[in-house]
């Protein structure tokens, strides 16, 4: 029996052999050749060479008998070796338990796997085909993550389960294939293995078909150099503030995870008591040191005295805190450690210094220390300031105490609750520009842009209700029904907190380039040449604005003949020298197949510019930055849709409801940020807007068809969420 929806040319074959829980099992082989993509396939993987062969396993029950039964019925089992169709051979075959465990490099995992899923179909559908591919490597080197497969299949709707079967710096051989072909050989060189969903029934034919889809989407997601030549260095990273422990907390998983698939040693340092400190942290990071990470002017010396305590080398230093990215620069400066430039830091941790660098033409701000200083500025006034107004902390984060007011009253109102809220630190208060506002996300490496991305973070319940009031003659969006976003409180009319943010971006190609190309310039000139990076803008006179349409808020072509004479620009917002937070962070690997916590971590271990650049190491820690910074082709870049829900009335939080599961099954990551009992203050009167939760939806469609998918169940999952205050 050959496979029937394939070329014949290909190795195959058929072996028999017996389960341990009393079946007979047919095991179809066939080993597919990579053969020169062409059409869409060629477009879709860009070219790139898919560097692994795959063999797929057809198992097949042929007859039961009770478990019960004291002997095995028929002690020897054909097993037949064919190549072109030709059956080889015949001699007897163990059963599954007998198989060896297959060599010592992946020690037994694709085994185990292989077993795993016989066991678990035949449990659950005795009669149904248990159908999987073997990943086995045509190149010699390592691979650039130990986990890189599931983590590039985390969209793939065929596939039940994915697996990995490498370690870090683990040597891998290339397969050769050869007339002596066995399966011991085969699993022993896998590095990795999809099984196919379980198809209820043994319609071969059906699962051929879905077995071919599969492996067009293998070509698609990991036809990209992810095997390298030289191994990661081992270095150890130093790693300011901790986090919380994994199992609790999505945020710091991929962090941890990203380490582990690296094989980088963590140094945590952060407070006395942290759970990496004790014997939970062993899993995660090779070391603790204890540091007083309090904000003041010894920071940066505390820290650096942790780096120097360190029971051995470390190789760099970084944080993914907003607070204590400027003191953990000093610091690395301060061991000679390479960092990105201070100062530069300092820029972007303090909006008006970062107004200042970007400042348009005409543009008017102002700075207050408070409210009886900006009365005395506004009697000295010229001319009078132009409404509606921004005004924020200048030392801030996230859109804490980020108020618009469109008079004199509200602009005092506003200054009086930064100055009570945040003492000390002063307001910054600018213009509002209005247009469409970014997140762009960039990775570079030696001075040079490796990846970037734009996508498209929508209106604020405070630029809905404003807009809806018809301010300064302009309505951008009628009043939202509450089937599309949740009808909002007396407080969430203020709130400039996150809704939504949706991957890819849909503005114009020619916007696109123009936000890439103008804040990558931005970040070259303060200085910085490696790292990821997070930055906030808004595209002024853009082609196209948010509405409200039948299916929802989208962008829509824009309906102003200001905006349709005038060039777009850029409008920066902030910039922030770290990942985006990790509700985003995740939402680019679901779309792209980026993960941002790893290049992050390779970017912080990356030499100075000034240093020699043809060492081994750091020619190694480029190759893997490059490999990684290869995106899923769109044709299976999925949209993703991140549901931010913002805390709207104060109290003690008591419980959550969340979305049915025919809507949480678009879900795979989602957090309740809030726990029973906690006390959350009035949004409304100190200007903080926490995220009771947040859901990532992501889409199973993809392009224009993807994005409306992702948007409306976002916006049912956001309608269908509930929480109850105290």
């Amino acid at each position: 029996m050959h496979f029937q929806y394939h070329p014949s040319d290909h190795p195959a074959g058929v072996s028999m052999f017996v389960a341990d829980f009393g079946a007979r099992v047919s095991c179809h082989w066939r080993l597919n050749i990579n053969e020169p993509l062409l059409g869409e396939e060629a477009s879709a993987t860009g070219a790139q060479v898919l560097p692994c062969l795959t063999l797929d396993l057809l198992l097949t029950p042929v007859s039961f008998w009770s478990l019960h039964t004291p002997t095995i019925p028929q002690s020897r089992i054909s097993k037949g070796h064919s190549v072109n169709g030709v059956i080889k051979g015949e001699s007897s075959f163990p059963s599954l338990e007998e198989w060896p465990m297959c060599g010592e490099d992946n020690h037994g995992g694709a085994f185990r796997f292989v077993q795993d899923a016989v066991q678990r179909n035949l449990h659950r559908y005795s009669t149904s085909i248990t159908a999987l591919k073997l990943l086995l490597p045509t190149v010699t080197g390592y691979a650039v993550r130990s986990d890189i497969v599931e983590r590039r299949f985390l969209t793939c709707q065929l596939a039940e389960q994915v697996a990995d079967f490498t370690t870090p710096r683990q040597h891998i051989q290339a397969f050769e294939y050869n007339e002596d072909f066995s399966f011991q050989y085969a699993l022993s060189t896998a590095v990795g293995a999809i099984s196919l969903k379980a198809l209820p029934g043994a319609d071969r034919g059906l699962v051929e078909r879905a077995m071919f889809s599969l492996e067009v989407d293998i070509k698609a997601r990991l036809s990209f150099p992810w095997i390298v030549d030289k191994p990661l260095p081992r270095k150890r990273l130093a790693l300011v503030d901790g986090k919380s422990y994994p199992e609790v907390s999505t945020a710091p998983l991929g962090i941890y995870r990203a380490a582990k698939s690296l094989g980088i040693e963590l140094v945590v340092i952060d407070r006395e008591g942290h759970w990496t400190g004790d014997a939970a942290g062993d899993e995660w990071c090779d070391e603790f040191i204890a540091c007083d990470l309090t904000l003041d002017d010894g920071l940066a010396d505390r820290i650096a005295a942790a780096l120097s305590s360190s029971k051995g080398p470390i190789h760099n230093v970084t944080t993914y805190s907003d607070k204590l990215l400027p003191d953990t620069a000093k610091a690395a400066e301060k061991v000679g450690l390479f960092t990105s430039p201070a100062g530069a830091m300092d820029i972007c941790h303090d909006k008006q210094r970062t107004r200042e660098l970007a400042t348009p033409a005409g543009f008017q701000i102002l700075t207050s220390k408070g409210v009886e200083d900006l009365t005395r500025q506004l009697a000295s006034l010229t001319s009078p300031l132009e409404y509606p107004l921004i005004v924020k902390p200048i030392i801030g984060y996230s859109s804490e105490g980020v108020t618009r007011v469109s008079s004199e009253s509200q602009l005092l109102d506003a200054v009086r609750i930064n100055e009570e809220t945040f003492p000390d630190i002063g307001s910054l208060i600018e213009p509002y520009i209005s247009g469409p506002e970014v997140d762009a996300n960039f990775v570079l490496m030696d001075g040079e842009l490796v990846w970037g991305e734009i996508n498209d973070d929508f209106p604020s319940y405070a630029e809905i209700s404003r807009n809806n009031a018809g301010e300064h003659g302009k309505m951008l969006v009628p009043p939202l029904p509450s089937s599309q976003v949740s009808a909002p409180t007396p407080a969430l009319p203020q709130s400039f907190a996150e809704l939504s943010t949706i991957m890819p971006s849909i503005l114009p190609k020619q916007e696109i380039a123009l936000l890439e190309t103008h804040l990558v310039r931005t970040l070259f000139e303060l200085g910085f040449t490696n790292g990821v990076f997070h930055l906030e803008a808004r595209v002024q006179n853009s082609k196209m604005e948010y509405a409200m349409t039948s299916s929802g808020m989208e962008l829509v072509q824009s309906r102003s003949e200001t905006d349709s004479a005038a060039e777009p620009k850029v409008f920066l917002i902030e910039i922030n020298p770290r990942v985006p937070g990790h509700q985003e962070t995740f939402a680019v690997e679901y779309t792209y197949g980026i993960d941002y916590f790893v290049n992050h971590m390779l970017a912080a271990l990356s030499p100075s510019a000034r240093e020699p650049q043809n060492d081994d190491d750091h020619l190694a820690l480029k190759a893997v930055i490059r490999s990684l910074s290869h995106p899923l082709p769109e044709s299976v870049q999925f949209p993703t849709h991140v549901v931010f829900i913002p805390l709207d009335r104060g109290g003690t939080f008591v419980s959550a409801k969340l979305p049915p599961e025919e809507l949480m099954q678009y879900v795979p990551e989602h957090l309740v940020f809030m726990k029973t009992g906690e006390v959350c203050q009035d949004p409304a009167k100190d200007g903080k807007w926490p995220f009771v939760a947040y859901f990532q939806v992501v889409a199973r469609l993809t392009g224009a068809e993807g994005r409306s998918q992702a948007r409306t169940i976002g916006e049912l999952v956001r309608d269908s969420f509930e929480y109850t205050m105290e």
